[in-house]
């Protein structure tokens, strides 16, 4: 098992994190502090589930109160925790490339392809060219291509 500092406690935010609600709430709350009738409001849950996540989030540190009188202000306890969010939607907003299969080899579409024969280019062991080696073929960079052997011929990308 890997062990590191910080790893458990990194999974269990994660896990807190894995929750939409929560996720939705600490939004909110990342954006200015709120109620919890603001957030019963602006999210559509019931008080009692809004409740529950807020005790969630409390629990491992995420989010923080004040009191304004009788009510209780929740913010976020952390600017750390809004980036990591933040980066979670960048990254699952962001386009995924396009694929197309070629013999065997996904390639994504922005990579240019050519063929030539094993005779056109001397590639192998001494052949001076940058190797990248993978579990079934090597890759051999040169001149910015990669170009990489299928049965007879090399596959240029």
């Amino acid at each position: 098992m890997i062990t590191e500092p910080g790893l458990a406690e990194a999974a269990q935010l994660f896990k807190v994190l894995g929750s939409e609600s929560r996720l939705g709430l600490l939004r909110l709350i990342g954006a200015e502090p709120q109620t919890v009738g603001a957030m019963v409001e602006a999210t559509g849950l019931s008080q009692p589930l809004v409740s529950q996540h807020l005790r969630t989030l409390r629990q491992v540190g995420l989010v923080s109160t004040s009191r304004a009188g009788r009510e209780v202000i929740y913010a976020l306890a952390d600017r750390h925790v809004a980036h990591v969010i933040e980066d979670a939607l960048a990254h699952v907003q962001e386009p995924p490339p396009t694929r197309r299969v070629h013999e065997e080899h996904i390639m994504s579409t922005t990579e240019t392809h050519a063929e030539h024969t094993v005779a056109e280019h001397a590639h192998g062991e001494a052949c001076g060219h940058e190797t990248v080696t993978h579990d079934d073929h090597v890759d051999y960079v040169h001149d910015g291509h990669k170009h990489a052997l299928h049965g007879d011929h090399y596959d240029e990308h």
